[in-house]
């Protein structure tokens, strides 16, 4: 083969779907090819007979016949539209918006193929998002087991539910949880679920209250129990579990009870224990307890990215222990401050609000005060709290905020009054710096104290963001700083210096654009989620933005989570000494301070 046609051939060998032929197929497919150069503005497609055209080089932009963008063509990227009748895209018509390197394949070539390879025809005619897809699951190798990503929480539920009304006495429903030989006992009412009572319940509620078992069992039950619909992902009922102290979870769809799904179902799933290491957080009486649990979260994190439990279930999980953790510490700091003078909520935001983080996350929270805070009177106390706080999750691995943007700064403890003036500020009588505290700040998280403060502020979010354009028009134009990170011929830019130098980073140039993208989707419908899935999800058919679009978002959110996991999965064995070694010398400060705030409390601290 002569060295352009060899040189052709390892091209496609690189392009999906062609990157699936044989080497014969690919050799008949680079000799059937023909070549046309177009200089930056010439019209493409180009004129004549139908091909397939693939990018060997340079830039195209497709338009509507409105004139509204289409779709952007780079290299490895094909165009078939003149071959596929009836196709939309074939009403197309575009420039190229630099010199560009173009190989054809005709019509007929192009036929010959799909018959003698019809599964490379159907993956053709696939959509971005799930061309993502598939391209995540060839990358993963073979399907994955019974992990806790792709595990519904209805294929968990092994029996019927154990139920009883709740005017069953005491004594009668301990029989009939002994019969069943089960935990938990779900109460239902004209079969609606009303409540659960468990092991637990009958040993705290009654048996140390010295209630009589003559009582209705409703007098012990927890009322309402948190559920969950069969669909939902068995990683979300463990983040309800680890997150609320709760080891059952009632799954019910429109109102109809199917079963209950333990801790112990989850643990078979899953072979190992969050929900153990979670347990352990809230019983922790010292620092050296909490360091310890946290201590063996990285090999915890390790095992389950290894077993294919993927980057969103993980970020819920770390987020949700790294809510137990401060709401401990916090416990720990009014017992040796005493109580608070006055109701307080504290929030997290940034990639803790969205439930995004990763075993090298820093903080981003702060503090929502009674509108009764006087600076001068209750500003000593607060400093003191938020600082054991921040120390204390230092100490554990979340490393100080590089800007300060935490609650030991006095710039975020703010009355509910002052947060609700800054809010709208931000969104009323906007600029660049508001709108980037804007995209901060509003992925916030309730995680401790009063939730009426917090509450006045979500709904503040909701109600006036979408009805000032300009705000949105202004994170627009922040998303829009962050080039692309391609160069002058479209190869990847990489990291010049550093500890990263001579990579990509996935995180600002791939996941903070779709971060963004949903934010302000969701600002603009009103949505109050903070999730990236679940902005885009709740965004999907909007006027704002398409189905089909939410769906690629989604699919390129997932991809470069899987790829930004796998890497950080193999990297963490060999950064591990060193990670650990710069997080106890960052940490000396705040173990030091936590250590002090233990030994004051510590004969105090074995209530939760």
């Amino acid at each position: 083969m002569h060295d352009e046609l060899a040189e052709i051939r390892d091209f496609l060998a690189e392009v999906p779907p062609f990157h699936q032929l044989p080497d014969t197929a690919l050799a008949t497919l680079s000799r059937a090819l023909v070549i046309r150069y177009l200089r930056r503005g010439s019209v493409f497609p180009p004129a004549g007979a139908a091909h397939l055209w693939i990018v060997r080089q340079g830039a195209l932009e497709l338009r509507h016949p409105d004139g509204s963008l289409a779709q952007r063509l780079a290299e490895a990227d094909s165009f078939d539209a003149a071959c596929l009748p009836g196709s939309e895209a074939a009403s197309w018509r575009g420039h190229a918006c630099e010199d560009t390197l173009l190989y054809g394949l005709p019509q007929k070539a192009l036929e010959a193929l799909w018959h003698a390879y019809p599964e490379l025809r159907a993956q053709m005619l696939e959509k971005l998002g799930e061309r993502l897809r598939r391209a995540r699951r060839e990358h993963e190798g073979a399907p994955r087991g019974r992990d806790l990503s792709g595990l519904q929480l209805g294929q968990l539920i092994g029996r019927a539910p154990v139920t009883a009304a709740p005017q069953l006495s005491i004594r009668a429903a301990a029989a009939r949880m002994t019969e069943a030989r089960v935990s938990a006992l779900l109460l239902v009412e004209d079969t609606r679920l009303v409540g659960i009572v468990t092991d637990r319940d009958l040993r705290s509620r009654c048996l140390a209250a010295g209630l009589p078992d003559s009582q209705p069992i409703s007098a012990i039950m927890t009322a309402t129990p948190r559920h969950l619909p069969p669909e939902a992902p068995a990683f979300e009922a463990l983040s309800a579990m680890t997150r609320h102290g709760i080891h059952h979870i009632p799954v019910v769809r429109d109102g109809e009870l199917l079963g209950l799904v333990s801790s112990t179902d989850l643990l078979r799933a899953q072979g190992v224990s969050l929900v153990d290491l979670a347990d352990r957080l809230r019983r922790a009486n010292s620092l050296e307890e909490l360091l310890q649990a946290m201590g063996e979260l990285p090999e915890l994190w390790l095992t389950l990215a290894r077993r294919g439990d993927g980057a969103t279930a993980l970020g819920r999980l770390v987020a949700s222990l790294a809510d137990l953790l401060t709401q401990r510490l916090l416990a720990w700091a009014e017992e040796r401050l005493g109580p608070a003078p006055l109701a307080y909520a504290w929030i997290a935001y940034g990639s803790h609000g969205r439930q995004e983080l990763t075993l090298f996350s820093d903080q981003d929270n702060a503090l929502v005060l009674a509108d009764a805070y006087d600076p001068a009177q209750h500003g000593e106390y607060f400093h003191a709290l938020a600082a054991s706080v921040c120390d204390g999750l230092a100490a554990c691995g979340f490393s100080l905020c590089p800007g300060e943007m935490m609650a030991c700064n006095p710039r975020w403890r703010l009355s509910l009054s002052q947060w609700r003036h800054a809010f709208t500020d931000w969104i009323r009588a906007t600029d660049a710096q508001k709108a980037r505290l804007a995209s901060n700040l509003f992925d916030f998280r309730h995680i401790a104290g009063d939730p009426s403060l917090t509450t006045p502020l979500t709904q503040l979010i909701a109600t006036e963001a979408p009805r000032h354009e300009t705000l949105l028009a202004h994170m627009v134009g922040n998303a829009a700083t962050r080039p692309a990170p391609l160069g002058l011929f479209r190869q990847f830019v990489l990291v010049r210096s550093g500890e990263h130098q001579g990579q990509l980073d996935l995180k600002f140039h791939g996941l903070m654009p779709i971060h963004e993208l949903a934010r302000i989707h969701a600002l603009a419908c009103g949505c109050s989620a903070t999730g990236t899935p679940e902005r885009l999800r709740t965004a999907a058919g909007s006027r704002y933005l398409s189905a089909e679009g939410a769906a690629d978002l989604l699919a390129a959110y997932d991809f470069l989570q899987a790829l930004r996991l796998a890497q950080s999965a193999n990297a963490w064995p060999r950064a591990r000494r060193s990670t650990i070694s710069s997080h106890r010398t960052a940490s000396r400060r705040s173990i030091a301070s936590v250590c002090a705030m233990c030994s004051a409390s510590s004969p105090r601290s074995s209530k939760p």
